[in-house]
């Protein structure tokens, strides 16, 4: 990450993605990720989806960005999410499943701490994950989220 980064906390973080959909939820509770979220999130977008969007030539939808603590616990997330820090996004790309969007994520080049590809039936969905402060220390972590439940790694087949 090494630089020092333009906090742009009206209009849009990045190129392709807006505070709006990083922030959006069903819930109806409310969910503006504070500064540091956000700064977080802004990390996530220049070094991870930007660069990923580009790569794809295809729109990424964010399903899922940034949750306030009663937004996590309301759509039954971990306690220890990263979404809470701001350190993640559930994403699609029209046309990919979830297993050939984790390819092109492993193509790209992106840096990552985790990524997990859903089955259709959990929403098949890929969450993308980052340590925002510590690139360094990222595990480039790969998982398949199967049907049954449970996490297992990712096989390009699963």
């Amino acid at each position: 990450m090494g630089h020092v980064l333009d906090l742009r906390f009206d209009g849009r973080p990045g190129k392709f993605f807006t505070w709006a959909e990083l922030e959006r939820t069903g819930t109806g509770l409310p969910n503006e990720a504070p500064v540091r979220a956000r700064t977080c999130l802004q990390i996530l977008v220049e070094h991870v989806l930007d660069p990923l969007r580009r790569f794809i030539g295809r729109p990424i939808i964010v399903t899922s960005g940034y949750r306030s603590p009663k937004v996590n616990a309301a759509v039954k997330g971990s306690k220890t999410s990263a979404h809470k820090t701001g350190e993640a996004a559930d994403i699609k790309a029209k046309g990919l499943s979830a297993p050939e969007l984790v390819s092109q994520i492993l193509q790209s080049g992106v840096n990552f701490d985790q990524v997990i590809a859903y089955a259709p039936e959990r929403g098949g969905h890929v969450h993308l994950g980052i340590k925002a402060g510590a690139p360094s220390s990222h595990r480039r972590q790969v998982l398949w989220a199967p049907k049954s439940g449970g996490y297992e790694p990712f096989r390009s087949t699963p």
